[in-house]
């Protein structure tokens, strides 16, 4: 299973505010204590069975070692946003990603390198002169002195 350093489990008020509405969440992140709450209205107010995460979603969180194909949508959604987010911070750290760093997104089949002018706690980076132009963290890679930038 997956490390995730970076992800902020649910603190003691959360804990106790979970407790108090019949929801165990020792040792989960704040995301997943979220999701419990959220699932936990949808069937008191909406009586709306609880969705499956999708094969797709079960596959990618197998491949951090994560077993969400019998939980709910919602708690698959959040480890699924815990992953995700690890990768944003990992890649921030390894890639010294900072405002000012011309970067490459690995899914851009042009290749464009771009300067960072902000970077979001979510690890959405933001493109200089790029009109909101944005790339997940995890999807970049740091360049040195390139000339194509936008």
């Amino acid at each position: 299973m997956k490390p995730l350093p970076h992800v902020k489990l649910a603190n003691e008020e959360q804990r106790l505010l979970c407790a108090k509405l019949g929801i165990a969440v020792e040792n989960v992140s704040i995301g997943v204590a979220y999701a419990h709450i959220q699932e936990t209205i949808d069937r008191l107010f909406w009586t709306t069975p609880n969705e499956m995460p999708t094969p797709k979603q079960v596959a990618l969180a197998a491949q951090f070692g994560y077993d969400i194909s019998g939980v709910s949508r919602h708690i698959g959604n959040a480890v699924i946003w815990d992953l995700m987010y690890e990768l944003n911070m990992e890649m921030i750290e390894r890639e010294c990603l900072a405002p000012g760093v011309k970067v490459k997104n690995i899914h851009d089949p042009l290749g464009w390198t771009h300067t960072i002018s902000s970077i979001r706690k979510d690890g959405t980076v933001f493109f200089k002169g790029g009109n909101g132009r944005r790339a997940w963290a995890r999807s970049l890679r740091r360049v040195e002195n390139e000339a194509n930038k936008v």
